[in-house]
């Protein structure tokens, strides 16, 4: 049954981080819930969090891609910083994932953020490349070391703002 359930996850993670919308940065990319996990997934797997440079205020007449990159920067910035006030992290979340909104709809727009926040708590849960702890270079599984940070409650927090977020009508 082990052995099974494993090669079922790793074909599951296969199929999400194979997604069309990585592989070719001419295509239009995906905006689903898998396009924002399979954006995690990227940047952990670079061992450093995604950064794109600002270009100005938050429209949607800017390309998708880069909208698509600030909300998913955005998005990891608030959840990894458990320890600070929400806030200040939710006005830029709020103003990329409404020009993304607006470009594409707002249930897409949300579903790519909550991928985006579920890939990043997963990676703190399961012990992460990009952050010191075990000499081998990964950090031990949820709980198990006093340096660890559990970004469940702070999920939480984020997720609930993430679905406040309306368009203004």
């Amino acid at each position: 049954m082990r052995s099974w359930r494993r090669r079922a996850v790793s074909v599951l993670k296969a199929e999400v981080t194979a997604g069309g919308a990585w592989e070719a940065v001419s295509e239009i990319p995906e905006v689903s819930m898998e396009a924002g996990v399979a954006y995690g997934r990227t940047a952990a797997r670079s061992g450093h969090p995604p950064y794109t440079i600002t270009r100005g205020r938050a429209s949607a007449d800017q390309p998708l891609d880069y909208l698509l990159a600030k909300t998913a920067e955005t998005v990891r910035e608030a959840v990894s910083a458990a320890h600070s006030e929400l806030e200040p992290y939710m006005v830029p979340i709020r103003n990329y994932l409404l020009a993304l909104a607006e470009k594409v709809g707002l249930s897409p727009a949300r579903d790519f953020a909550l991928g985006v926040l579920t890939e990043r708590v997963r990676q703190e849960e399961d012990g992460w490349p990009d952050q010191p702890g075990d000499p081998r270079g990964k950090r031990t599984a949820h709980g198990s070391e006093t340096g660890h940070l559990c970004l469940l409650e702070r999920k939480h927090q984020v997720e609930d703002a993430i679905y406040r977020i309306a368009p203004q009508t």
